[in-house]
């Protein structure tokens, strides 16, 4: 299960009641961090998140309104004591981005910083989940990422279990972890005979300054929550694809196609800041796919 925190919900532009498009994802103790706009280290602690959970930065681009806020907060991080290492993940550019930081702004970090580039397939196994990217369809390689719980064992059948033998007790507890286990007569039991078809773990996907594409499409596929960019309305379709970007229609189709069971409107445009403007982002989304939400900064999700 994954725990949603927008910290950003707007495009380039930062107003003061969006800042630029960041999300962080948590499950179990541990923090993933979806790009790193300015302002990310002041809606981080307005969120309440706590620095030591953080395990990996993702960048999708390294347009400034995704990365202008990376080296601060790496400073910060050390600042703060951290010790253990830190991964940071974008496309190609990113390691320049970060030598560059070092030799002209100062950036130190007394802990491990391991950058990754990268332009497609698994990326990170950590705690738990894998999280894999794809390459998009923007004006320079930008990289949408898919977060993906590992498959959980089927439901426990404990009238099988009782018929074969098993007392119940630290047994019954091996069984549901996937595992054989031999009873005092010696009989061994396999956990597939007490347990049902593996189930899928939780995933969602993040897609932002992008125009439709089948890379999208790829990691959208059946997740439970997509965010995706929706910059601008439908009229505005046009100027949409020249920039690179997704109407919140856009948005919706990929949802209906890719079979994801709820949509999340992000990187807003700032001419979308009255209840108004933002209600035909919605209406245009929701046409096509009423499971969609607008994104707001701060809001928590659950998948």
């Amino acid at each position: 299960m994954f725990y949603v925190t927008v910290l950003g919900s707007g495009a380039s532009l930062p107003t003061l009641r969006r800042a630029t498009t960041c999300v962080a994802v948590q499950r179990e103790g541990d923090i993933f961090l979806f790009d790193c706009g300015e302002g990310t280290q002041l809606q981080w602690v307005k969120a309440g998140l706590r620095s030591g959970k953080l395990r990996a930065i993702f960048i999708s681009h390294t347009h400034g309104d995704h990365v202008n806020g990376l080296v601060g907060f790496l400073q910060t991080l050390g600042l703060h004591g951290r010790e253990q290492p830190l991964t940071v993940v974008g496309p190609p550019g990113l390691k320049g981005l970060l030598e560059a930081a070092r030799e002209h702004v100062g950036l130190r970090t007394p802990y491990v910083l391991k950058a990754i580039e990268s332009t497609g397939g698994p990326v990170i196994e950590m705690g738990g989940c894998t999280v894999s990217c794809r390459v998009l369809d923007h004006h320079r390689v930008t990289l949408g990422f898919r977060v993906e719980e590992a498959e959980r064992p089927g439901r426990f059948n404990v009238e099988a279990a009782l018929e074969l033998g098993v007392p119940e007790g630290p047994l019954f507890g091996a069984l549901q972890r996937g595992e054989r286990v031999e009873l005092p007569n010696g009989t061994v039991v396999e956990a597939s005979q007490v347990l049902g078809l593996p189930r899928p773990g939780s995933a969602l996907a993040y897609c932002v300054d992008t125009r439709p594409c089948e890379g999208a499409l790829t990691l959208a596929h059946r997740v439970g929550l997509l965010i995706f960019d929706s910059t601008f309305s439908e009229d505005l379709s046009f100027e949409a694809n020249e920039k690179g970007h997704s109407t919140a229609r856009q948005a919706a189709q990929i949802a209906v196609d890719a079979g994801a069971n709820q949509l999340l409107l992000i990187h807003l445009s700032e001419r979308y800041g009255s209840r108004k403007r933002l209600r035909v982002l919605l209406e245009e989304a929701s046409s096509l796919f009423p499971q969609v939400e607008v994104a707001h900064d701060l809001m928590e999700i659950q998948v």
